[in-house]
């Protein structure tokens, strides 16, 4: 799989805006980086004292929680270990669509009902389409977000090689579920840490990598 994104990559790119000439684009180097690992290097460029003992001898997890998928990464002394990490069909969508059934008339993919989850308390208003008045969300969210931060936790200890002592929780649906997920994992004996900023911080450990290769292949 890498090496047929890395072969669809470097081929030449013929490419052209509005009707004018083509141009021809070629890429030299590709870098791939397993998603949720670039926030690994950002915490340890930015709060990796918060670590003891420090990032690169930890055996620890990623947990990156997108909006399809959360993904586990097994990270080794800062090695990723591709056959121990898997990725579960168990997310942020998934997190709407239990919201959305709980109102009726609903959407699990309406942007008002999505923004209206992650409004602080008191002001998860919602109306859906054809409602006469506003749903107040608190009586919702709240017990939803402990149920499937559970669910996600349980999947997360199933899964979580014996070795880990550390998890770095990452993505969209990171700061979300922070609260619950960390009272669970420091249940289970281990240490919970929130990568930050948790939606940009995988982007900004992935620029901070591009970088330092850029500069050594020069």
């Amino acid at each position: 799989e890498k090496e047929q994104i890395v072969s669809q990559l470097q081929c030449p790119h013929k490419m052209s805006y509005r009707g004018s000439e083509p141009t021809e684009i070629r890429i030299n180097k590709v870098w791939i980086m397993p998603e949720g690992y670039g926030s690994l290097l950002w915490c340890e460029a930015n709060n990796g004292k918060e670590f003891q003992p420090e990032l690169p001898k930890l055996s620890l997890a990623i947990v990156d929680i997108g909006h399809q998928t959360t993904d586990f990464l097994m990270v080794d002394r800062f090695r990723f270990a591709r056959a121990a990490s898997k990725s579960e069909p168990f997310a942020m969508s998934q997190f709407y669509e239990d919201v959305a059934s709980k109102i009726e008339g609903s959407d699990a993919q309406s942007l008002y009902l999505l923004e209206a989850v992650h409004k602080p308390e008191g002001q998860r208003s919602y109306r859906p389409r054809g409602a006469t008045k506003p749903i107040n969300l608190d009586g919702v969210v709240p017990e939803l977000r402990k149920v499937f931060a559970a669910k996600l936790c349980d999947r997360l200890i199933k899964w979580l090689p014996e070795r880990v002592t550390d998890v770095v929780m990452t993505g969209g649906g990171a700061e979300f579920f922070q609260e619950d997920l960390e009272r669970l994992l420091q249940e289970a004996g281990l240490n919970a840490h929130l990568a930050q900023p948790p939606r940009e911080a995988n982007a900004l450990g992935q620029y901070i990598y591009g970088e330092a290769q850029l500069a050594i292949s020069r």
